[in-house]
């Protein structure tokens, strides 16, 4: 259920322009001062005022750049750049049909650009025109079959309508356009199960189970021979020399990260490690081993996002498997299905481990602190030092302090599901099996369509020997209902509809505030917009870590570096 969510979130732009890049450029491609000299210099260049009119919209200045564009249309009101530029001015400034009068006016100068057409189509399925949406959709395909966006809203249209064949053709497609691509799949093989084509779907989930990196194996004989005969130098000059005439693999430097790191080299094993995951962002063993050398290095805020990235492509790989058995149960194949949710229950403590590490680091960085506050000499004899408890596990009493901050957090926020699931990771990575029983099936509760949770729980379940509590409990997470579906397109599409959002926030936010039921409206919102893919997950789960304990020194400097970085979109 969680990969077919994601479908109403993809291919939705934050802006029009962003549609436009070879016509209106990109943003820090240009210098305002240089612009506005130049078009005061010549008033009637077209291309200047373009580019000043692009500027503005990049610089998210909407009223500049309409009248930028309407001053250029003046001049040449055949202007395509001007006329596109004016569009995307009307449709930052929530003016959709102006936007797409505009857009009929350039597509009618160039009729077969797919850009256009797209963004024709989007405009309508944001003003709900859903049957004009699809044609403009399916027309910019017909002009650019790789156009990847027009496949993923025909598909997220085709969904909400319940039309699944539909919507597993544009996926089909979209396999075949970027076949490396293990999320593609994933929400194919969820169509393809919502379909009912169960045979299907389980070749499907085998197949991106298959892609997942950490199923990849990379060995080499000479290398592995230097390390056991304690040659490490050596081993990593060879390894260099293999980089130097073979291929640049994910693996390759995920090994010479090892070998640096096994002699003390930080900044080169950072290095690999870091070149390890530009070649492959999915590799879930790449984020741990650089998660673990932040660690070694004290680098806290990054060790905990490396571990949060981690944490979200296990949950991806569990939820595959979940899939697939969901999928074998179906079709009769008992056997199988069970062995399936087996390898989920099998790696599910991963997650558990990896957000137990993630709590752990924000306590880790401020016990950091105050040791070098206890250890640095006092500027005046007259003040006390400050001490530090010494615990027997420090590890275990830093968890024990976050659940701890959890279960404070629920008394104050009872009805966040969010804090319920978080609380029940930790306790089942404690071994407190029917606690986080409980934590799972309070967020459920709250939040019936918290697929992780679901997951969870009926991994709990199997964990505790009730094989068909979970599998009823796996079946729930695979399905999803039809109301449920149009919530998530509907978000998808308000979302990228920023000023609408906004305001549509505000006043629900206003509507929620004295009703004694109000579920906490925002915690809810943020896990329905992680359902559809718009809020980065992993950021999200060290987000929430920072905010149990807001007032720390380092929670501050997360949020502030989190805050360098835009949500995905």
């Amino acid at each position: 259920m969680s990969h077919l969510l994601d479908a109403f979130g993809r291919g939705l732009l934050a802006h029009l322009s962003g549609a436009f890049a070879d016509i209106l450029g990109r943003p820090g491609d240009y210098d305002f001062d240089e612009l506005r000299d130049a078009v005061d210099a010549d008033p009637g260049d077209v291309g200047v005022r373009v580019r000043l009119g692009a500027a503005f919209l990049h610089e998210e200045e909407p009223a500049f750049a309409r009248d930028c564009f309407l001053e250029t249309l003046k001049i040449d009101r055949d202007c395509l750049p001007a006329r596109i530029g004016l569009a995307c001015a009307f449709d930052e400034l929530n003016r959709t049909e102006v936007a797409l009068e505009q857009l009929r006016i350039a597509q009618k100068k160039d009729p077969l650009n797919p850009a256009v057409l797209f963004c024709l189509g989007y405009c309508n399925e944001r003003l709900g025109h859903l049957d004009q949406a699809v044609d403009l959709y399916e027309d910019s395909l017909h002009l650019c079959p790789t156009l990847r966006n027009a496949h993923e809203r025909v598909a997220a249209i085709a969904l909400n309508r319940g039309d699944v064949d539909a919507a597993v053709a544009s996926y089909e497609r979209l396999g075949e356009l970027d076949s490396d691509q293990v999320d593609v799949h994933l929400t194919l093989a969820g169509l393809l199960l919502k379909a009912g084509r169960y045979d299907d779907a389980i070749q499907r989930y085998e197949h991106a189970i298959a892609m997942e990196p950490d199923n990849w194996e990379a060995r080499d004989d000479t290398v592995t021979a230097y390390e056991e005969a304690g040659l490490i130098r050596e081993a990593i000059e060879h390894l260099h020399t293999m980089l130097d005439t073979d291929a640049d693999f994910p693996d390759t430097r995920l090994r010479l990260g090892d070998l640096y790191a096994r002699v003390g080299d930080d900044a080169s094993a950072l290095s690999n490690y870091e070149r390890a995951l530009e070649l492959c962002p999915d590799h879930m063993e790449a984020n741990v081993k650089l998660g673990t050398q932040h660690l070694r290095g004290g680098r806290f805020a990054d060790a905990a996002q490396s571990f949060s990235q981690a944490l979200e492509l296990n949950d991806r790989l569990i939820s595959a498997y979940i899939g697939a058995g969901v999928a074998q149960h179906a079709t009769g194949k008992t056997d199988d299905a069970l062995q399936s949710f087996e390898i989920a229950r099998s790696i599910e403590p991963n997650s558990s481990l990896l957000f137990s590490e993630v709590a752990r680091m924000q306590l880790k960085a401020d016990f950091s602190k105050a040791s070098d506050a206890a250890l640095a000499p006092a500027p005046d004899p007259s003040i006390a030092c400050p001490t530090i408890d010494v615990v027997d596990d420090p590890k275990q009493d830093m968890i024990a302090t976050q659940i701890e901050k959890l279960r404070d957090a629920i008394r104050r926020h009872p009805n966040h599901a969010d804090l319920h699931y978080r609380l029940g990771l930790l306790l089942r990575n404690r071994g407190q099996i029917e606690d986080a029983i409980e934590a799972y099936t309070a967020a459920i509760e709250i939040n019936p369509c918290y697929i992780k949770a679901l997951i969870k729980l009926g991994l709990a379940q199997k964990e505790m020997d009730r094989i068909e509590e979970a599998t009823a409990t796996f079946g729930r997470a695979m399905k999803v209902r039809p109301d449920y579906l149009d919530v998530h397109y509907q978000l998808g599409l308000l979302f990228a509809q920023r000023h609408q959002f906004e305001t549509a926030l505000e006043h629900f936010e206003s509507a929620a505030e004295g009703n004694p039921r109000n579920l906490d409206f925002q915690a809810n919102l943020a896990v329905a917009l992680q359902n559809v893919g718009l809020i980065d997950r992993a950021r999200a789960t060290w987000r929430l870590i920072c905010e149990l304990d807001p007032e720390s020194e380092h929670a501050l400097q997360a949020n502030a570096a989190l805050a360098k970085t835009k949500p995905q979109q």
